[in-house]
């Protein structure tokens, strides 16, 4: 759970409203390559791969996948290997998911500095590897330790990867491996259902905050992980947005919105999507807060259990 300080909530939930004749921007990203979360009877580049032709079914292509370095062995290499070959990014997530909570920012930038050894051996493309995104979304619990981590990647070269749609996927993934273990095609179904509604309900509470904050569409930056429930997911989540009007974009092309470059200067232990961020910082009333903190994470810790 990442916490929140919270600002007043004013509106209810649009998760049923339908704008298939809006078209808007969202960019997928995936973190915590090469590994994430319990594995159901195959191994992490079998679990890449169908996540991979998912991507491909959709029409896909240039995802940034943020690594960690630690977690590349001999056995999940051909993750990055199978990433790459499929015309997707890597990028930085710190070597070993380091939280900014808990290090110095000397420590924290050595362990960014340290993961580019790794991203250097599998992604040419030096602009692709100078994204970051900060494990948990945590930015720094001090202004002093925020504003020197920010210093020293922008001396790096770094690009900060903003995240705007964060619907808690990684929460699914224990749920998951746990029904599947016990064949409850019933509770896979329920977690299937579930997943699609409150990335949606976060997709529209995004559109609708954005709007409010930047006075326009703007592109919307979808965090999802690589593991086993949201690779049996993706399908249905990506065709949801697509319903809804979703046009697939670059994380590039995302960011290059306006937006993205706001400083909210905001200090907070807890980890947020960026327009929370923007929202708090200028003490904008929004939506419900942020999905991790309306019981979900709870209610799946309960899913399959014996």
């Amino acid at each position: 759970m990442r916490g929140w300080l919270g600002v007043l909530v004013v509106f209810s939930s649009c998760a049923t409203v339908r704008v298939a004749d809006e078209r808007f921007d969202v960019a997928v990203t995936v973190d915590d390559l090469p590994s994430h979360g319990p594995l159901v009877g195959e191994s992490r580049v079998q679990l890449a791969k169908r996540f991979l032709e998912v991507l491909a079914a959709h029409g896909l292509t240039g995802v940034h996948g943020f690594v960690n370095g630690l977690n590349v062995e001999a056995d999940t290499e051909p993750v990055l290997t199978a990433w790459r070959a499929a015309g997707h990014h890597l990028s930085n997530h710190t070597w070993s998911h380091s939280s900014l909570n808990v290090l110095s920012a000397e420590a924290f930038l050595d362990a960014v500095v340290m993961n580019e050894a790794v991203l250097t051996r599998f992604e040419p493309d030096s602009k692709a590897r100078h994204f970051f995104r900060y494990p948990y979304l945590f930015e720094g619990d001090t202004l002093e330790k925020r504003e020197a981590v920010r210093d020293g990647l922008f001396a790096r070269g770094y690009r900060l990867a903003h995240v705007s749609i964060d619907g808690d996927d990684w929460a699914f993934n224990p749920p998951f491996a746990r029904c599947t273990e016990r064949n409850d095609q019933p509770a896979i179904a329920a977690l299937r259902r579930e997943f699609v509604e409150v990335h949606v309900d976060e997709l529209q509470r995004m559109r609708t905050l954005t709007r409010t904050l930047a006075g326009h569409e703007v592109p919307q930056v979808l965090l999802l992980h690589l593991g086993a429930g949201d690779v049996a997911f993706l399908d249905a989540l990506l065709t949801a947005f697509e319903r809804l009007g979703a046009r697939w974009v670059s994380l590039e092309q995302a960011l290059g919105d306006s937006f993205y470059e706001v400083d909210p200067k905001l200090v907070r232990k807890g980890g947020a999507a960026f327009p929370y961020r923007v929202a708090e910082a200028r003490s904008v009333k929004v939506v419900a807060p942020p999905i991790y903190l309306r019981t979900l994470e709870d209610r799946l810790d309960a899913v399959c259990l014996p």
